[in-house]
């Protein structure tokens, strides 16, 4: 049994082992305090220095360069912008650059700027800028990129304006061109046929003379179709396509197109196939042209075939159209390009009359009534060409339920997180766009860096239509957003349309960074891939 001194002697020899022991932790502490404090310095300086080099290359290129904080209040631009707007260069610009702004532009360019900001996607658009030195505006093409912390988070925008005015003029003065020359060419045209068409009515139908005349007047109408398009196409570049719009029934108005057609086709027979009546409000001379541009072309290139088939249904409160040939196909590297101006398929010139204009213009018109185009085909079996109306005039994205959280339910798109998966089940519903395509992307987004998931199952199966405007934006923008936001292994289920299947491939790129992608044909393989990553 120990003494009481002993006892003492043993305590004072603890607390001096405790002691030494939380005075080596001090220094251990200390020493941490002072290589944080050193590296944060380092860190400061290095930005410090980052900055400068920033400004200093920042001063040098041939471009407006600005940045502006998570809110949107630009806080810096360059010496280009200061001299060529005469803006202050303060370390507070704010909203002061909307004064330079082109009054007509105004509105639109800030609309779109606050809508990057409060979805945190990259901003892009054309507007005018006003040049101090003369007063004169001249066109910009800006953009930003937000740049965000480890977290996810908007810390800062870094923008720039690149001058695109003689590039816009030389498309202006093109245009105009165009619009006098086929103003020019329509009224010696229509004196021509008047005069032919006096002359075929003194002439007897048997005699060669009448045939001949009436063979040119047919290819002075092919003459007076391909003024009218390029005028049209002046119109459109130049926002002045005018639309009267106003209700009529749309299945009337098919059918009476088709009856048309029919009489000027002797080889092809032109079935409906099924005509659904519905009242529709738009332009319908525009809606005649565009129905009479998909029949033309379905007699052209099916010359071996003798029928084409035409449908018009209602979908989920669109006007669906499709024009089906039996003719020689197209190749699906060549889909997307049919609605450019003047895109032929291959050589087809040699063999196909015509300046490639038609698609364009349908396609502009259908987009002027918030619809969608698009195209199935195979090669040596001919196509389907298709066109979307929505009955209401646009299409509606309605949100059904939805916790904010771990779920969303709309009439385009559902998805929810399964924590036993660990992975966001997403189902596209029917017809996208541009702006169904958006939504339903941001929605995903929010939800991803809410679950903290890294996998997501994307089931477009049930998906029609065609939302290639929104590709670009998905693999530029979206899809680097999901990786920022912790996305690691994305499995993607085709949809049984061409054009949406060449749409996804846009959308993602399979060797991003660390995202690993893969595409399915078959939705349970996309579960067994997901389901054996750890």
């Amino acid at each position: 049994m120990l003494s009481l001194e002993d006892k003492y002697k043993a305590e004072i020899e603890q607390l001096k082992q405790e002691n030494e022991q939380l005075s080596l932790a001090c220094q251990q502490l200390t020493a941490q305090a002072e290589a944080h404090r050193t590296l944060a310095e380092i860190n400061a300086d290095a930005l410090l220095v980052g900055l400068e080099q920033f400004k200093m290359i920042a001063d040098n290129v041939p471009v407006q360069v600005w940045t502006a904080n998570p809110g949107g209040i630009l806080d810096y631009h360059n010496k280009r912008f200061t001299e060529y707007s005469s803006l202050s260069l303060s370390d507070e610009i704010g909203w002061e650059w909307t004064s330079v702004i082109h009054p007509d532009d105004l509105q639109r360019i800030t609309d779109q700027w606050q809508y990057s900001l409060d979805y945190e996607v990259p901003f892009e658009s054309q507007f005018r800028i006003r040049q101090a030195a003369d007063g004169i505006y001249r066109w910009h093409l800006g953009k930003a990129l937000p740049l965000t912390d480890g977290s996810g988070q908007v810390v800062k925008w870094f923008g720039t304006n690149t001058d695109i005015h003689e590039q816009k003029e030389i498309e202006k003065q093109k245009d105009e061109f165009l619009s006098i020359a086929s103003h020019e060419l329509k009224t010696p045209l229509t004196s021509v046929k008047a005069f032919l068409q006096l002359g075929q009515k003194a002439l007897s139908p048997e005699i060669n003379a009448y045939r001949f005349i009436n063979k040119a007047i047919t290819q002075l109408r092919r003459l007076e179709s391909l003024i009218s398009d390029l005028l049209d196409v002046s119109k459109i570049n130049a926002g002045k396509m005018n639309y009267n719009l106003s209700p009529f029934e749309f299945d009337s108005v098919l059918q009476e197109v088709v009856d048309n057609m029919q009489q000027t086709s002797e080889r092809h027979q032109i079935i409906v196939d099924f005509n659904t009546p519905v009242t529709y409000n738009g332009d319908r001379m525009r809606i005649e042209q565009v129905i009479n541009n998909l029949l033309v072309n379905a007699i052209k290139y099916s010359p071996d075939a003798d029928k084409i088939i035409v449908r018009s249904e209602l979908q989920q409160d669109n006007i669906i159209v499709s024009v089906q040939d039996f003719g020689i196909g197209i190749e699906p590297e060549s889909l997307n390009k049919l609605f450019d101006r003047y895109y032929r398929v291959d050589n087809s010139s040699m063999r196909f009359q015509g300046l490639g204009l038609g698609l364009f213009i349908s396609s502009e018109i259908i987009k002027r009534h918030n619809g969608s185009f698009w195209i199935e085909s195979e090669i040596g079996k001919g196509s389907v060409f298709y066109f979307l109306l929505p009955v209401s005039g646009q299409q509606q994205l309605i949100d059904l339920e939805t916790d904010y959280q771990t779920y969303y339910k709309g009439n385009f798109i559902e998805m929810k997180y399964v924590p036993e998966m660990q992975w966001m089940d997403v189902n596209w519903i029917g017809y996208q766009n541009f702006e169904s395509v958006k939504k339903g992307c941001l929605i995903m987004l929010d939800l991803l860096k809410k679950t903290h998931c890294s996998k997501v199952l994307n089931d477009n199966t049930l998906v029609m239509g065609n939302w290639s405007e929104a590709a670009d934006w998905g693999g530029q923008y979206w899809f680097p957003a999901m990786q920022d936001a912790g996305l690691r292994h994305f499995a993607w289920i085709y949809s049984p349309s061409t054009f949406s299947r060449m749409s996804a491939h846009k959308s993602i790129d399979i060797t991003m960074g660390k995202v690993t992608a893969q595409f399915f044909n078959d939705i349970n393989e996309a579960r067994e891939w997901l389901g054996s990553i750890e």
